[in-house]
């Protein structure tokens, strides 16, 4: 893996306290099983950003189009070939 790459692993640590759930199945990762994770992923980060070109600049939200980025780019380093 490249230098800098953001794991699966690592965004997985960062998601929301309110959606991890003893025994339940997270969200993100029924996304991810489905194969839809990043159309999802990309869809966020659309709406974030629509958000704040209507609402405003809001840190919350940039680091929420942030961590949606880094799922986009956790699932493209295990999709891309090594060189």
């Amino acid at each position: 893996m490249s230098e800098g790459l953001i794991t699966w692993e690592s965004v997985k640590k960062k998601g929301s306290e309110h959606y991890k759930s003893k025994g339940g199945v997270e969200p993100i990762d029924l996304y991810r099983s489905l194969g839809i994770l990043d159309s999802f992923a990309l869809g966020s980060i659309i709406k974030y950003a629509s958000r704040q070109a209507r609402k405003g600049l809001n840190s919350d939200d940039c680091l929420k189009i942030k961590h949606y980025a880094d799922i986009l780019i956790s699932s493209l380093s295990v999709k891309e070939p090594k060189p």
